[in-house]
């Protein structure tokens, strides 16, 4: 990389920012925000490629609708070469306070994805990034989950491409593929928990907008089955009737979920669930 840097016409405007250990995808990322000093972040794993004309098609995007991102389509390659569908987003500009995370959840109800969740193949405006504070957890091994979670919540403005412009590589023995391949750790269990919770108190600053019951309804959802998914997984240590009674607890009370005008039915199941006694919690997972 300092090889072809030095000999690029355009070397003096590169940066390379080291640590002196391995940090972690989600910190390195956190560390490039705190560190850009241009208007604009596109994040990339290492594994995969980027179309050549790939930063000109979203920048170019931007300046004709400045917007707080811009992400495009992508497909998917394995270690022979084969290319299969990735994900493709529809053209789309989308403006107004809550109006993506309200077709994005509109969307998930009807088992749909607006918007992939991925950091990567997306050019973000650093002052978006920075004057919500969106971050990555640092020690988390998913930290696409969490960031693209806030993203889709406090954007305000977006823009989606057809266009493919990143080539996302399967490759045996990634982190991805380790984690979907071996005996859950106690570290990954710690880390569910906090995601469930960490969504559970982003809540609280939406408990006044429309968009709170379907947002609450999803999001209740998801830390259910990613609460069954941990649970039935082999693991290294059995998940305590104290860690397993906080997964499942529910944010609201019974008097404040009777007043929702929708989707009624799941909020109730899982609510009826977070107060069973444990042994009939764990038949439920």
């Amino acid at each position: 990389a300092r090889a072809v840097i030095s000999n690029h016409p355009r070397g003096k405007d590169v940066r390379i920012i080291e640590h002196p250990v391995n940090i972690g995808t989600g910190a390195s990322r956190n560390s490039g925000i705190d560190n850009s000093q241009g208007e604009y972040i596109f994040f990339m794993d290492s594994d995969d490629e980027i179309t050549p004309n790939c930063i000109e098609s979203l920048y170019t995007q931007m300046k004709e609708n400045p917007v707080d991102f811009v992400a495009a389509s992508f497909d998917r390659i394995d270690c022979k070469g084969n290319i299969s569908y990735g994900f493709n987003c529809e053209d789309l500009l989308i403006k107004g306070e809550l109006e993506l995370a309200q077709m994005y959840y509109s969307e998930r109800i009807k088992k749909k994805e607006l918007v992939y969740i991925c950091s990567c193949n997306k050019l973000y405006n650093l002052s978006f990034l920075k004057k919500n504070r969106i971050r990555c957890i640092p020690h988390h091994l998913n930290e696409d989950l969490l960031f693209s979670f806030q993203v889709i919540l406090k954007a305000e403005s977006c823009r989606f491409l057809p266009e493919i412009t990143y080539h996302y590589y399967t490759i045996p023995g990634s982190t991805t593929n380790k984690i979907s391949n071996k005996k859950t750790t106690n570290k990954e269990v710690k880390e569910c928990k906090e995601i469930i919770q960490f969504k559970k108190d982003y809540l609280n600053e939406f408990k006044n907008k429309a968009i709170y019951e379907i947002l609450l309804t999803i999001v209740m959802s998801d830390n259910f089955q990613l609460t069954s998914i941990i649970y039935n997984q082999k693991l290294e240590e059995p998940i305590s009737k104290e860690m397993l009674k906080e997964m499942l607890a529910y944010p609201i009370s019974f008097l404040t979920l009777k007043s929702f005008k929708n989707h009624k039915a799941i909020n109730y199941f899982l609510y009826i669930i977070s107060i069973m006694p444990f042994p009939i919690q764990k038949l439920m997972l």
